[in-house]
């Protein structure tokens, strides 16, 4: 069973480690394992109910969310769980193509209608034809592409670069961007005909801040494809490392925690066993944020006097909460609740 209160494994008072295969994300619901979304928390769970609801229709679907938040991995769920799945799924970012190019590659293009021009070349839409085109990346679309854009989303069909005739297309169109579009709107940097186009069905990606619960299974998950990806014998984590994992704030999400935890598991020993010292300094042990001042009121003294206590047995023990947690008289399950109190952190679910 895993899972407690904190979001981390039960463990046992005389092991400081958690083997992956404990945290293996299985049973995650109808839609969540067989998608590849990993993930118990509620945030998780409602976004896939509403992935499952948007799959059903064939409106377009803007995707909002901070970047490294999984939102090209939610477009292909709503693609697998329409009637559309047995059709073609492509993906464009259109922050990793060139502004020259991106017409080309969207809507296709004639010969000669461009030097290296050396054969008709349909584009994305025509090639997505009765399947699923993915936009990611939409608010950094040019102003000439947003216009032949919500040309395309209005009219269903599409004109190649340099050849008139218009080819009838249907394509569901799914989008995503990082950007806060009504704002870029307002301000006169995007076309607000496109925005209301694309603003039918939405969802959010929530941040990985947002479901800590989370994380534990997501290192499971990370770290066995890494094991099996670069052969590495990586069977194990330790507390440590976990509560480090659990407290970092995590601006880059799912990506930066993929790219922390590839990197930590090149630095295991031959105990197969991945502790907080592999992950760096950048996902420091959490010490700050906790309460300074020293309120008038009994309690508000108490909690003041017991931060100054936690914040210099950690500081002793160089941040290692297990140490820290001991020398206190305390389990290491009692220091993160009380950690989490003195931060003003809501109580778990």
């Amino acid at each position: 069973m895993v899972g407690t209160e904190t979001g981390r494994p039960p463990r046992s008072e005389f092991r400081d480690e958690v083997a992956l295969e404990a945290l293996a994300p299985h049973g995650l619901g109808p839609h969540a394992e067989r998608l590849g979304l990993v993930g118990r928390s509620a945030a998780l769970l409602a976004l896939c109910e509403r992935i499952a609801a948007h799959a059903r229709s064939a409106a377009t679907v803007l995707i909002r969310g901070e970047t490294g938040t999984g939102k090209e991995l939610i477009a292909r769920a709503i693609h697998a769980l329409s009637p559309r799945a047995h059709r073609a799924f492509l993906p464009h970012n259109f922050a990793s193509i060139a502004d020259s190019l991106v017409e080309s590659e969207l809507f296709g293009h004639a010969r000669g209608s461009f030097t290296g021009a050396h054969a008709d070349r349909p584009g994305l839409f025509e090639l997505a034809h009765e399947g699923t085109l993915f936009l990611d990346e939409i608010g950094d679309a040019s102003p000439s592409v947003q216009s032949r854009l919500l040309r395309v989303l209005q009219e269903g069909e599409v004109r190649r670069v340099g050849d008139g005739r218009a080819r009838r297309v249907d394509v569901r169109v799914v989008a995503a961007t990082h950007r806060d579009l009504p704002a870029e709107a307002r301000a006169g940097r995007y076309r607000s005909d496109l925005y209301y186009r694309l603003h039918v069905l939405t969802l959010d990606a929530p941040a990985l801040r947002e479901r800590r619960e989370d994380i534990p299974l997501l290192a499971a998950h990370l770290l066995s494809r890494v094991r099996r990806r670069d052969g590495l014998d990586v069977r194990a984590i330790s507390h440590d490392a976990l509560d480090r994992l659990l407290a970092h704030d995590w601006p880059g999400n799912v990506r930066e925690l993929e790219a922390t935890l590839t990197r930590a598991a090149h630095l295991v020993g031959r105990d197969g066993r991945l502790g907080e010292e592999a992950l760096g300094e950048e996902i420091a042990p959490p010490r700050d944020g906790l309460l300074r001042e020293r309120p008038e009121t009994l309690r508000g003294q108490t909690l003041a006097y017991e931060a100054e206590l936690i914040r210099s047995a950690l500081d002793r023990c160089g941040g290692n909460r297990t140490r820290a947690a001991r020398s206190l008289g305390l389990t290491r399950q009692g220091l993160w609740k009380k950690l989490r109190r003195l931060r003003g952190e809501p109580a778990p679910d």
